[in-house]
């Protein structure tokens, strides 16, 4: 355990329990005080991220899903079948964690279609596009034999 900057604790969690934590919020029986917090995640996406936030957009774009990023770069979702991605940037950067979640989810079998406006943002010069921040694998799912 260490704190943060306001003295709150922080607790060590791997990406693994990161992403089992969020997959049994996420099938938590009905009417328990788990799935009321992921249903409320999901009907105020805003509210867990803030307003015109990736993380809100995703919750919109993909049924179901419960997904949340945190800090330096880091980002969980699950699915309500009980699917999980946790994802985090070794370098903290946000602009990477939005695209390679979306890969993440897209390997994990959400249609790619759903998650088109989240492949990566535009690198500018000079008022320009010159390239694009993308995941380096595509957003095509992985056959299920290959994921094992």
């Amino acid at each position: 355990m260490t704190v943060d900057g306001c003295g709150a604790p922080l607790f060590s969690v791997s990406l693994h329990g990161l992403a089992r934590a969020t997959a049994r919020i996420t099938t938590a029986a009905p009417g328990t005080p788990e799935a009321r917090v992921a249903d409320a995640m999901r009907e105020h996406a805003e509210m867990a991220s803030g307003s015109g936030r990736d993380v809100a957009a995703l919750m919109r774009a993909v049924p179901g899903l419960l997904t949340k990023d945190g800090f330096e770069g880091v980002q969980v979702a699950a699915l309500p079948d009980g699917r999980a991605v946790a994802v985090k940037i070794a370098d903290g950067a946000n602009r990477a964690r939005v695209p390679v979640a979306a890969a993440a989810l897209a390997w994990a079998g959400v249609d790619p279609e759903l998650l088109t406006e989240f492949q990566g943002e535009a690198l500018l010069g000079g008022g320009r596009e010159v390239g694009r921040v993308r995941p380096v694998r595509s957003l095509e799912p992985v056959a299920a034999s290959a994921r094992a």
